[in-house]
């Protein structure tokens, strides 16, 4: 009996194992749908301007995808949006190490107010990585704008200040 309990156990593990290294496609293979439903989710929710909720989705696609680069871009593009650009920078890097195992196609970009692009997935593969790129010009413009804006914290930032010249007031 003991001996069937360890067995059990062990089985149940190499199950739970398995089904994680399986979340990542590999050679071109189609997302899951328990990563791709929340990013198409969240997706939409940054076209809404729901930017909290679709920071709640894409962390969920993390959490079950922890390479996936949709996820990870999306993530980067609300950090951008707030403030947060190192954490974003981060996120980048982290989507651009695996972006070109994932083949699944784009079908739909945006802006969430700032620089970044976000993505939408479509359930079709392609030949290629069509996120890869995208991450990359996403790197590319982060890094900039981090560079003319060195000391750069990721404290949330406020309203900028108008560029407009006031002039004094006559008395």
């Amino acid at each position: 009996m003991h001996k069937l309990l360890i067995f059990a156990k062990v089985a149940a593990l190499l199950l739970l194992l398995s089904s994680q290294a399986l979340a990542q496609p590999t050679g071109g293979a189609m997302m899951t749908e328990d990563a791709f439903t929340p990013i198409a989710q969240g997706y939409d929710f940054v076209r809404e301007g729901k930017y909290e909720a679709a920071k709640n989705l894409f962390s969920i696609a993390v959490k079950r995808d922890k390479f996936n680069p949709f996820a990870l871009n999306n993530m980067a593009v609300i950090e951008e949006r707030e403030g947060k650009l190192n954490d974003a920078l981060a996120n980048l890097k982290d989507a651009s190490t695996h972006a070109a195992e994932y083949k699944q196609k784009v079908i739909q970009t945006c802006f969430a107010g700032g620089g970044l692009l976000a993505v939408k997935p479509l359930k079709e593969v392609g030949d290629q990585s069509s996120i890869a790129p995208i991450i990359q010009e996403n790197i590319k413009k982060l890094e900039a704008k981090i560079s003319i804006q060195p000391g750069m914290s990721d404290e949330p930032m406020g309203p900028t200040p108008s560029m407009t010249p006031v002039s004094p007031k006559k008395k």
